[in-house]
């Protein structure tokens, strides 16, 4: 590494440090302001006072290293901004504290005032920062995302956690349906870190984190999972349980601290994270992609340089057949782009069945909705054959729509595409006949697979094909025996089109769009030319 890269490294590694103890102070601070707000003054006073002195602190740390020439000329101008536009939010805090104080605002009103206008934008800047920092490791920093966002939902359980043993609301069912899926969450980026993470960085959490703080922590999510008693639940007064959750939230601090230090090291090699990006070699994907990436409308709009710094945070992996991507409520910490291969979106039912409610090809997105909305996955994804994506973090995503109005453009008009594609397809399988489904699913293949000699593959099984469709395995099967009639060579893994325009009766505006003859004499349903989204019109 030469001077200047170490030089920028450290800088970075400073602001990560300084930017984690502000967020650190004002999770604690949210804390105190809880147990205020709850007891009406009557205790956490001096305590919420003094925190606030101690967040100011670091606060002015914060404003004084971002200020230093040397600072400024290393960071990217949109950065930069970034760090302007955070200070900017911090210096609305003394509002914020003196309407607590007059006890002026409602405890939720207060704790998602701290959330969502502090906590969570220092944590996505943070998380950009170190996707920046010129020697990182897009594993590691993957699983340092992770571990913020966990102690972030952590930080939520001390201060609903304090409330609950103080106020008794544990009694309330609709308070504890809320504290379970805060634990889900956390319970998700936890899993998601230990799955990215190095041993070192999993080994980080045994060394600053007490056993006995871990061990009740999870006796209590355990207990709310499993819907005990009160009885059973309330074993901590609310200050006993801020104290428990602060020592390990400090513990989890130091870890932080230490895995900021390592973000530019090397994954075990045995790692299964770092075989895949071994194997898949990246950087040479990323060019071969390039153009396809820039001929989708998501994309299409950036110019040069704002699409390769926006692609310079992705990373692109191949997933085995079968693979699970996310299930539903997870949070949503990637947008995924399928450059080859195809993923099944479906949710499970009752009956222990799955909804099969998209089956997404080469081109298409997964999870934009949920990272434009900062929402949890509204379905679950899985690979149906040997698939490549490449996937962008959320927070990047979002501070782009922040600056790129090409990019939040072409979100809005995506996230659109996906509504009106789901209302096609709710209309495909109640309204449309089985020959009619299947045209359509046989012309939609035909159309991605760009066949010269009319073969149209099947991507997956049969039995797949017919749950996305809506009907039954056997239905699917006679249904393809009457296309054979009409001239069709149907084969165990492939269909052969009779001639070119043998589909084009099943076609429709969404699949014109992707048709290379829609605007030509030789199109048999040009009715379709003038309803087909032209990006450069």
């Amino acid at each position: 590494m030469d001077k200047t890269s170490q030089f920028k490294t450290r800088l970075a590694q400073d602001l990560l440090h300084k930017l984690g103890e502000v967020v650190h102070q004002i999770q604690r601070e949210r804390g105190c302001s809880g147990l205020f707000l709850d007891s009406l003054g009557k205790i956490f006073t001096k305590r919420y006072e003094a925190q606030i002195l101690t967040t100011d602190g670091a606060i002015e740390e914060l404003r004084a290293y971002c200020g230093r020439p040397d600072v400024k000329d290393a960071l990217p101008s949109s950065f930069e901004a970034r760090l302007t536009f955070l200070l900017g939010k911090f210096a609305d805090l003394p509002t914020v504290r003196d309407k607590i104080r007059l006890l002026a605002v409602r405890y939720t009103l207060a704790l998602n005032n701290y959330t969502f206008n502090y906590t969570i934008p220092a944590i996505d800047a943070m998380i950009e920062l170190a996707q920046r920092e010129p020697q990182h490791n897009s594993a590691l920093v993957s699983a340092y995302s992770n571990f913020l966002q966990w102690k972030e939902r952590v930080g939520m359980e001390r201060a609903l956690g304090a409330r609950g043993f103080y106020t008794f609301s544990f009694r309330n069912q609709e308070f504890c349906d809320r504290f379970v899926a805060l634990v889900a969450e956390q319970k998700a980026y936890f899993d998601t870190f230990k799955a990215l993470a190095s041993p070192s960085q999993v080994a980080l959490l045994q060394d600053t984190v007490k056993d006995s703080d871990l061990e009740a922590f999870s006796q209590i999510n355990k207990l709310l999972e499993d819907g005990a008693s009160p009885g059973e639940i309330e074993h901590y007064s609310g200050e006993t349980w801020f104290e428990l959750l602060t020592r390990m939230i400090d513990g989890l601090h130091a870890a932080e601290a230490a895995l900021v230090v390592g973000l530019e090291g090397v994954s075990a090699p045995n790692h299964p994270r770092a075989k895949a990006e071994k194997a898949i070699g990246a950087t040479g994907k990323m060019a071969e992609y390039r153009p396809f990436l820039k001929s989708l409308p998501l994309l299409a709009a950036l110019d040069d340089d704002d699409l390769d710094e926006l692609l310079s945070f992705a990373q692109i992996r191949e997933y085995e057949k079968d693979k699970l991507l996310f299930l539903r409520d997870e949070p949503a910490i990637r947008m995924y782009i399928i450059l080859n291969g195809w993923v099944k979106a479906f949710n499970g039912l009752e009956t222990g069945e799955e909804a099969i409610l998209q089956m997404l090809g080469a081109g298409e997105t997964l999870l934009e909705s949920s990272v434009l909305l900062n929402m949890p996955a509204p379905v679950s994804a899985q690979v149906v054959e040997k698939t490549l994506m490449l996937s962008i973090p959320a927070p990047v995503i979002r501070q782009r729509i922040q600056s790129s109005p090409q990019l939040a453009v072409s979100m809005l008009n995506t996230v659109s595409l996906r509504s009106q594609r789901l209302v096609q397809q709710l209309e495909l399988s109640r309204l449309k006949s089985a020959q009619e489904r299947v045209g359509w699913f046989l012309l939609r293949l035909s159309l991605n697979q760009k066949s010269a000699d009319g073969t149209i593959f099947l991507p997956y099984e049969k039995s797949i094909i017919a749950s996305y469709l809506d009907m039954r395995p056997e239905t699917f099967s006679r249904t393809l025996q009457k296309f054979k009639k009409d001239g069709f060579e149907v084969a165990t893994g492939h269909i052969k089109m009779p001639d070119n325009n043998a589909l084009c009766q099943f076609c429709d505006a969404e699949l014109a769009s992707h048709c290379a003859r829609v605007d030509s004499e030789n199109c048999p349903r040009p009715e379709f030319a003038e309803l087909v989204f032209h990006p450069d019109a």
